[in-house]
């Protein structure tokens, strides 16, 4: 009976043991996990709304959208084989046609690049790129690749007043039969002429992302864990972004990278995974900040033409998807306001886009266009200078009383 009693005893003493052993183990994982990334503590569930104007357009689908050089605008290559400027006036959608039947066939979306100049857009459509220039009337057509098993997928500007852009080539293999045998590689093309002239070609490789910001190339290469920076001439080159991404190798997870556009901070999103923020300037944390933590998969970041706001979707499922809007200013810490909660749908990244004079975010979905405003004029009793202004005010008052963010610390 004491046998029994005494082992009775040290199991219970044991199992204690691995419990305690267990709790240390979990504890010393979360303060580590802790130690590499902090967070914003924004509650997603308790945002402000922005109710937008909403137009009927008569379509039979959505419209693809895209910047516009001209006023209070939104482009679309979907009606008519015409470049169409959609306007907003009093309540309604003005229609103004540009360029029609100038080329074939260019109704159906396409590649979509901000504005190339104060008179110039442009656009690729499957192996071709297309220029308008809105000034001389001129129209020009660019074939950037010729097989048909050659398409393009991805343009950036590398040097907009040389007319020199960047094309991601997507190449099968005609003589495999693997439906999977392809290969990725870039463009810098000259497009400055009549034809399209190949100043240099790179092969990108397969599981890699990139994107074009403060005239480099950020290539992330996602099975390595590693970033490669270029310039726009496809150069070696280095940014500080590059040291933060290596600084925190296997700590965070992403595989897009959205840089501000002229702010040193960027997101890096990956899908279903939390959406960590990573800035560089002086006196700025080094460290990755979670954005939202498991509340929210952000993704399809899309920052306005003055860089004061950006606009994002809730990737998550797919019957509650959300768009947001948050402020941008350097009054954050981390750059970056509560999100406002715009619609409760998401828009695919070539059916919205922003108007200037006035900002406002457009979205096309179904036979509707939304739009937003973010103007003092367009929302009445507004007691600062710019609906920004009372917006940034506003949120670091309310985040001070809340003490999240620690306002005018700047992220020390």
């Amino acid at each position: 009976m004491d046998c029994i009693i005494y082992i009775k005893r040290h199991a219970k003493i044991l199992c204690f043991g691995v419990l305690l052993l267990i709790f240390i183990v979990c504890l010393f994982y979360a303060i580590s996990k802790g130690e590499n990334k902090m967070k914003l503590n924004y509650n997603i569930n308790e945002t402000k709304t922005l109710k937008p104007e909403v137009y009927d357009t008569s379509n039979d689908s959505s419209l693809s959208l895209f910047s516009v050089p001209q006023d209070n605008a939104i482009g679309t290559n979907d009606l008519n084989n015409a470049i169409t400027l959609l306007s907003f006036h009093k309540g309604k959608i003005h229609y103004d046609k540009h360029f029609k039947n100038a080329v074939d066939d260019v109704e159906g979306g396409g590649e979509y690049i901000p504005i190339v100049a104060p008179d110039t857009i442009g656009f690729g459509q499957s192996r071709r790129f297309l220029l308008y220039n809105f000034r001389t009337r001129d129209c020009r057509e660019y074939q950037i690749v010729v097989s048909l098993e050659k398409t393009i997928e991805k343009i950036a500007i590398a040097n907009a007043s040389r007319r020199h852009f960047i094309f991601e080539i997507e190449a099968g293999n005609p003589r495999s039969e693997d439906p999977w045998d392809i290969t990725h590689y870039l463009l810098l093309m000259d497009l400055s002429g009549k034809e399209a002239k190949l100043i240099k070609e790179i092969n990108k490789g397969k599981g890699v992302t990139w994107s074009v910001a403060y005239d480099r190339i950020f290539l992330y290469y996602i099975g390595k864990d590693q970033l490669q920076v270029l310039t726009t001439n496809f150069e070696p080159s280095h940014h500080p972004m590059a040291d933060i991404i290596k600084n925190n190798k296997g700590k965070i997870n992403f595989t897009r990278i959205y840089p501000h556009p002229f702010l040193p901070f960027a997101i890096l999103g990956a899908g279903e995974n939390e959406q960590v923020l990573i800035s560089w300037g002086h006196g700025l944390v080094k460290k990755p900040t979670s954005l939202f933590g498991e509340d929210m998969s952000g993704a399809d970041f899309l920052f306005s033409p003055d860089g004061k706001w950006i606009v994002f979707t809730d990737d998550g499922d797919l019957d509650d998807q959300k768009t947001y809007l948050m402020p941008v200013s350097e009054k954050y810490p981390h750059y970056l306001g509560t999100p406002i909660l715009l619609l409760n749908d998401n828009f695919n990244p070539n059916n919205c886009g922003w108007t200037t004079n006035p900002i406002s975010f457009v979205g096309s979905s179904s036979n509707k266009l939304y739009r937003w405003e973010l103007t003092k004029e367009a929302h009445p009793g507004i007691d600062k200078s710019t609906l920004h202004d009372y917006v940034v005010d506003y949120d670091l008052e309310k985040m001070k009383k809340e003490k999240r963010q620690d306002p005018g610390n700047n992220g020390k």
